[in-house]
């Protein structure tokens, strides 16, 4: 799958041309706030990686479990899983059922909890989950292009500091 068309304003592969005014919906005066902006592009990620998924025969919450259980090799709890990708449980155990009906995870007893058990990728799990890797890396690296190494780690510290600070509001506000 291609990437959308970039826009007239930028010249030699560089957005630093573009203004925040090129942008619908940037700017709205009773909404200015960066992370208000930082929704509008999640957003828009999101649209075109369900796309992306679609493409490869999957759903969101699929990529999310798949992409967590290759990244670990002995396999995870669904609770575990869950934590990882930063959703409820219920997503992740529908999408490891609908996974392992397909034949791209299974499950084996935990032999800490049997109540748990520990989900893993298999062979035909991991055929699939490198090409999409692929793609999604490709995504995200166009999505960088124009970044300096050190706007890439600046723009990374300033996530995690926003993730924490959100962290702590859930935290705080969410029933136990």
């Amino acid at each position: 799958m291609t990437l959308p068309p970039t826009s007239s304003a930028t010249t030699d592969n560089h957005h630093e041309s573009a203004s925040p005014g090129d942008l619908p919906g940037w700017i709205l005066p009773a909404l200015d706030h960066p992370t208000f902006r930082l929704t509008l592009v999640s957003k828009a990620m999101d649209r075109y990686s369900l796309r992306q998924f679609a493409d490869h025969g999957f759903t969101y919450a699929e990529w999310r479990v798949l992409s967590r259980l290759a990244s670990v090799p002995a396999g995870a709890t669904v609770g575990q899983i869950a934590d990882l990708a930063w959703v409820d449980r219920a997503e992740v155990s529908r999408a490891a059922s609908t996974l392992e009906k397909r034949g791209l995870t299974a499950r084996r007893e935990n032999p800490d909890d049997r109540r748990t058990p520990i989900l893993h990728i298999t062979q035909a799990g991991m055929d699939l989950y490198r090409p999409l890797l692929a793609d999604r890396s490709a995504f995200h690296e166009t999505l960088m292009a124009d970044l300096s190494a050190e706007e890439r780690e600046e723009f990374d510290r300033i996530l995690a500091k926003i993730a924490h600070q959100l962290g702590t509001v859930l935290k705080n506000t969410m029933p136990a």
